[in-house]
């Protein structure tokens, strides 16, 4: 008798439409929080960010400098879908597209140029550039001042992609 109660609740018509309506939801939800693809970038090109280095700098290849000149041109001039369109397909699938976009607003129209101080080849597909912005001074009118960065760049496909490592952007890996 217990069994036929329990079996008549779990095959009702209300509890499989609210278990519907539940997984449809989530679903929807879920899909739309991400997206595969960027907006197309806009066709005007943003003036190239000054990109020097050490002498003692080796690049690995002769790609990555245009590609990393590409990437903080595109950066320093706020173009989301251009940055996004060269960062390493894994961060592209990880991040919430609204989250990038924002982070990506945040123009630094004071930055002046990039001076690359090292690279770090950690293996033959992944490196690490330490290099200083030189960026206009806000509170002393004239004076420079360096911002350190340390960036990651992963060859992949043939290509080099910027390999974002900002948890306010991309989360814990997790979806969070």
């Amino acid at each position: 008798m217990e069994r036929q109660i329990w079996m008549s609740r779990l095959f009702s018509i209300r509890y499989l439409t609210w278990c519907s309506l539940i997984m449809v939801s989530g679903l929807i939800m879920g899909c739309s929080l991400k997206t595969a693809v960027a907006p197309p970038t806009t066709a005007v090109a943003p003036p190239s960010i000054k990109v020097e280095s050490r002498e003692r700098v080796q690049w690995p290849d002769n790609d990555l400098p245009g590609r990393f000149q590409q990437y903080w041109t595109l950066r320093q001039a706020g173009d989301a879908s251009g940055t996004f369109e060269l960062e390493a397909p894994h961060v592209r699938e990880m991040v919430v597209w609204g989250r990038y976009e924002g982070f990506c607003k945040h123009v630094r129209n004071d930055w002046l140029s990039i001076r690359i101080e090292k690279i770090n080849i950690i293996t033959e597909q992944l490196i690490e550039i330490d290099f200083n912005m030189v960026a206009n001074n806000k509170e002393k009118e004239g004076a420079k001042r360096d911002i350190f960065f340390r960036d990651s760049w992963l060859f992949f496909s043939g290509q080099w992609f910027h390999v974002l490592k900002d948890p306010f952007v991309t989360g814990d890996g997790l979806g969070k």
